[in-house]
């Protein structure tokens, strides 16, 4: 079991570190410093051996965490959390289209990404700083934190900037890179129930952050190519990418 200190062996670690110093007795290899000052001759004698034998067990008594009372088991010191699953109603199918689970997550994290470009998109045009060139990031608002439930309060000036005629299309060039499932009327419905859903976020940016995550670690398929995917239907969205 590896642990912050290296690698522990079966067992407990008092049994452990016991064994291991049986075995360096055996090889005469020093331990302590009464260890080194002790001679081959000497070490025959059983006062020596008693005195080297105490040493030892007070290094162990130093490095044993077991009886310890402030510090943890070892097991608990090399435990990592897991990652937050993916909540069911983030997987569902909100318009019961019947299509399949990766179609589901394609749309949602298409979606998702769009929303975030078209949000940056309106913070960067209501920017003075941006509006005007400001060197000076003390000018640019786009910069500060968005206050609470911001998407719910410019849900249709980032709408307008959304849904272009490049917006379901963008959505589809996603999808029909590893399916040919679902229609343009079923993406649209399920981007639509996405975006109602996150107008009732407290924080529109870290919502989409962690949806994005949860959709990307529940992806079956081509998991680690689609951000790059996103990118590119994003460039294509902006215009800059024509397919």
């Amino acid at each position: 079991m590896d642990s912050i200190y290296g690698t522990w062996h079966t067992g407990t670690p008092h049994a452990a570190l016991t064994q291991g110093s049986q075995s360096y007795i055996g090889q005469t290899t020093p331990l302590t410093k009464e260890c080194r000052m002790m001679s081959a001759s000497t070490m025959t004698n059983s006062q020596n051996i008693a005195q080297a034998t105490e040493a030892l067990e007070r290094d162990m008594q130093a490095w044993d965490l077991s009886d310890s009372p402030d510090s943890p088991p070892p097991a608990l010191l090399i435990q990592t959390p897991p990652p937050t699953p993916p909540s069911p109603q983030l997987l569902q199918d909100p318009t019961g289209s019947g299509l399949c689970e990766e179609t589901i997550i394609d749309i949602k994290l298409a979606t998702h990404h769009l929303v975030m470009l078209a949000l940056n998109a309106f913070l960067q045009e209501t920017c003075y700083g941006c509006r005007t060139a400001q060197p000076s990031q003390v000018q640019h608002s786009c910069l500060l934190e968005l206050t609470e439930y911001y998407f719910d309060t410019y849900y249709d000036d980032v709408m307008i900037r959304l849904q272009t005629d490049r917006f379901i299309p963008a959505i589809r060039l996603l999808v029909r890179s590893y399916t040919v499932d679902g229609t343009g009327t079923q993406f649209s419905r399920i981007a639509e129930h996405t975006m109602t859903e996150l107008r009732s976020s407290q924080h529109i940016v870290c919502a989409i952050n962690d949806n994005i995550a949860q959709l990307l670690e529940a992806s079956r398929y081509a998991r680690r190519v689609k951000p790059a995917m996103l990118r590119i239907i994003g460039n294509y969205w902006a215009g800059r990418h024509l397919v």
